[in-house]
């Protein structure tokens, strides 16, 4: 069962093609990778799966009913909006219930001073603030763009264990990252974005292999 499939997607701005007759699928209950170089267009496959990019061409099939959550690479706050605005906003924005008791027990992993402006937040914690509403979201599918870019390490180790909890809980997490060993460490499989298509897919090769297969293709 696909939880989403990608057929024959492509998207170009001006002259430049960006995706190429993409085809990829998710199912439910895995973690997925996504490398490629920068401007291969990861982002752009994001936000045509997400509907914020409209695409030229092919189909996105979602399953009915299906709760998104996406995690941008550079997530944005308007100024004067607390970090607990922010999370009622994102919760009244998927007709959830705001429940205090939950935002506090989800803070004592996030360490969040939610009574702040979320503007003034350092980029890792901007993206904890993020990652913390989609959580409360309780969303089936989780996008996540360089979710490890400026994030501590003690943030990487609580964003490392918290998708292995969404996994085991049956939902699906779809990531990009430049940090191949810590994809392979969390992902089911690692897709190469090149060329405007998934390039290839790699399960069970270990990292060396994979670096070595992406310097041939330098």
């Amino acid at each position: 069962m696909e939880l989403i499939g990608i057929h024959g997607l492509r998207k170009s701005y001006g002259r430049t093609v960006v995706l190429d007759g993409l085809s990829v699928a998710y199912k439910p209950g895995k973690v997925y990778g996504l490398i490629g170089d920068n401007g291969a267009g990861k982002t752009t496959l994001f936000d045509c799966m997400l509907g914020l990019t409209r695409p030229d061409g092919g189909e996105i099939v979602k399953t009915p009913g299906l709760r998104v959550g996406y995690l941008p690479a550079e997530p944005f706050f308007y100024s004067l909006v607390t970090a607990h605005e922010y999370l009622e906003f994102c919760l009244k924005a998927k007709g959830r219930k705001i429940d205090n008791g939950r935002i506090e027990e989800l803070n004592r992993l996030f360490k969040l001073p939610l009574g702040r402006y979320a503007s003034t937040y350092s980029t890792g914690m901007k993206k904890k603030l993020a990652l913390m509403a989609l959580l409360l979201q309780d969303n089936d599918l989780y996008v996540l763009d360089e979710p490890f870019n400026g994030v501590d390490l003690y943030g990487v180790i609580h964003l490392k264990n918290i998708i292995g909890t969404l996994k085991a809980e049956g939902k699906t997490v779809v990531l990009s990252s430049h940090q191949i060993s810590v994809l392979h460490e969390l992902c089911d499989s690692i897709d190469y974005l090149a060329c405007g298509i998934i390039a290839r897919r790699f399960g069970g090769e270990n990292v060396a292999e994979i670096e070595n297969c992406l310097m041939e293709d330098v």
